[in-house]
């Protein structure tokens, strides 16, 4: 199975490879595309794979090409986003993305599962992770009809989602960081929302 990974020139994005890698077992190819590759993303939109889009420095605004193509990908295949992909996919969801109340910059911190779907499956009720990230999606001050809040922080700030009826969900924290708990359960979730 192949996924394509969107990758916004962040730091992390190795990282994120690597931890989709692992936790895919040598039963997952990954393609890394970058998000400046007008060919790569135009393919890609013509003929839609299973999709993550990885973190990245700016706000989603700045990245027109990875927008394009979350529109043209929804609905045909599944989706996950991290970060900077979280924020993307909330806007795709009608979401204010707004300043964090308490940004978290290399922090650990608290995230509480609020409802069990195919993305949180097997998910511990709380767990330890880390952020590197100043804005958040609020999902609250918009008609969420179609999407659901799967987890929040210690601020009641949207710490995952996902469409109610689509395999698409995003996480706003670094399951790949080193200093999360080992939740590849959310990668191993994906992965079963592609076959």
């Amino acid at each position: 199975m192949q996924i394509n990974l969107i990758d916004h020139y962040d730091s992390f994005s190795f990282n994120l490879l690597e931890w989709l890698r692992d936790a895919g077992k040598g039963l997952v190819t990954l393609n890394r595309i970058c998000y400046d590759d007008v060919t790569a993303i135009a393919k890609l939109a013509e003929k839609p794979t299973p999709i993550v889009i990885s973190p990245g420095p700016g706000k989603p605004s700045n990245y027109p090409s990875t927008k394009q193509l979350l529109q043209n990908a929804m609905g045909k295949v599944p989706i996950l986003g991290v970060c900077l992909g979280h924020q993307m996919l909330g806007e795709a969801a009608g979401a204010i993305i707004q300043k964090a109340k308490d940004p978290w910059h290399g922090t650990t911190f608290n995230v509480t599962v609020k409802e069990t779907n195919w993305l949180t499956k097997d998910l511990p009720r709380t767990f330890t992770t880390v952020s590197y990230n100043s804005l958040v999606v609020d999902l609250k001050l918009t008609n969420k009809n179609d999407w659901r809040i799967l987890a929040e922080d210690e601020h009641a700030q949207t710490m995952m989602l996902s469409h109610a009826k689509l395999p698409i969900g995003s996480v706003q924290f670094h399951p790949e960081s080193f200093a999360s708990d080992d939740i590849s359960v959310i990668a191993r979730n994906f992965f079963s929302a592609c076959r």
